[in-house]
């Protein structure tokens, strides 16, 4: 058994890989809301562990240069905990199920927000896919594809007044980048996620949403995300062009783990 499989062997009851029927609703979820909340994937114990690692990466500078209060990159260098999220089950399964079996992670970056803080500005991650003018229908009958897949384990409890991840359900088929003043599409207004930690949020970057304002006035909201993408997406590594992943981490990691970390063979453009 390989060192990582072993490892996760030890947290029996918090891993499994989903039947083929858990899949096709989850997909068909996904497909209508643009998100799906999946329970209880983190034990206590390793939420624990995180939330403390995640605390103590924003507590020193971040070793990428950027100077963000809520943002901590590269988390899968912080150690094993955070590298067997990559490929994580029952979460990875569901992302290749719908992202295909080539596709790789963008991204593994922390959201920790703090009392008064928040990304509260509706938007979709980066840019419009499929554009269409607001006055033309789409057929019901159309797919609407999706390239990006965002995974969020809570580290902390999120009721309302922490700020949780809020959605405009079905708003990825709209076309349209997210208005602030009307939030709702096809009849469905705002969805908010109450979740407990070791909850995982997974949700495609173009349905419209925001992560709220942390009301309270003493408590951090805090996340641990994976980003993933299609293969043809490229991987977000700062500095981007100049990245290097790490020998020691590839040398450990599975044959799955290399691809999602960026091992691939030879494809149609090199």
């Amino acid at each position: 058994m390989a060192q990582t499989d072993q490892f996760a062997a030890e947290r029996p009851g918090y891993q499994w890989v989903p039947t083929m029927e858990q899949l096709a609703q989850w997909i068909a979820d996904f497909e209508r809301d643009g998100f799906i909340v999946l329970r209880g994937l983190l034990s206590p114990q390793e939420a624990e562990e995180m939330r403390e690692q995640v605390v103590q990466a924003h507590n020193e500078p971040d070793p990428t240069g950027s100077t963000s209060q809520i943002y901590r990159h590269q988390m899968y260098l912080k150690g094993r905990i955070f590298e067997e999220l990559i490929d994580r089950s029952p979460t990875v399964d569901f992302v290749e199920a719908v992202l295909g079996a080539d596709c790789h992670m963008l991204s593994a970056n922390t959201v920790y927000t703090g009392p008064g803080q928040g990304i509260d500005r509706w938007h979709v991650d980066e840019t419009v896919h499929f554009p269409r003018p607001p006055d033309v229908p789409l057929d019901p009958r159309v797919p609407i594809p999706c390239f990006i897949i965002t995974a969020l384990y809570y580290l902390v409890d999120v009721p309302m007044e922490l700020g949780p991840t809020q959605f405009v359900p079905g708003s990825h088929r709209s076309g349209q980048d997210a208005r602030q003043d009307i939030l709702e599409y096809e009849g469905r207004g705002v969805e908010s996620v109450i979740a407990q930690a070791g909850d995982c949020l997974l949700h495609n970057g173009q349905v419209w949403h925001r992560g709220a304002t942390n009301m309270t006035t003493d408590r951090y909201r805090v996340v641990q995300q994976v980003t993933y993408g299609r293969r043809f997406i490229a991987q977000r590594f700062y500095p981007f062009v100049n990245y290097h992943m790490p020998e020691d981490l590839l040398a450990r990691s599975n044959p799955r783990r290399r691809r999602l970390l960026g091992v691939h063979p030879h494809g149609p453009y090199g």
